[in-house]
């Protein structure tokens, strides 16, 4: 499938609202009840194996095989070892995100008087590892981003 083709396009399309169904249909059950399989435990009405499952683990889970092929994409069929770079820093940048959000979040906000917490610097370095993706794929493209240098004047 070539990039941007309508078998590409749709492929996406169909996995991303797959995801959103799931991810909504569990959503909703478990603050609404619909079912009994998602209900929280009345013990700890903030804890779902469902959601903790499909919000954190499934994109880790992703995230990593991601990853994965994409290194053995760049090292076995590309032959280059630079793009890794621009992967691997992406990753840190991905993993210190959430470490601050989860872990420092509470230390940040404390320590800044409730003016600021952890979901600052984790989105700062979120959006940081998005660049650092875009770096990756345009190092791996072999698109002439010369020709286009001056297209764009305001």
């Amino acid at each position: 499938m070539a990039d941007g083709s309508f078998a590409s396009i749709l492929s996406i399309v169909v996995s991303t609202a797959i995801i959103f169904i799931g991810f909504g249909y569990m959503a909703a059950d478990t603050a609404f009840g619909i079912s009994s399989g998602l209900k929280p435990k009345p013990s700890d009405p903030l804890y779902s194996p469902g959601l903790f499952t499909m919000y954190l683990v499934f994109p880790l889970v992703a995230l990593a095989v991601y990853t994965v092929a994409q290194s053995i994409i760049v090292v076995k069929y590309l032959a280059v070892r630079l793009p890794l770079a621009w992967l691997f820093s992406s990753l840190v940048c991905f993993a210190v995100a959430q470490v601050l959000l989860f872990v420092a979040s509470k230390k940040i906000c404390s320590g800044s008087n409730n003016k600021i917490d952890g979901a600052f610097f984790a989105t700062l370095l979120d959006s940081a590892a998005i660049f650092c993706i875009y770096g990756f794929w345009t190092s791996i493209t072999e698109d002439d981003t010369e020709e286009y240098e001056g297209a764009f004047k305001y």
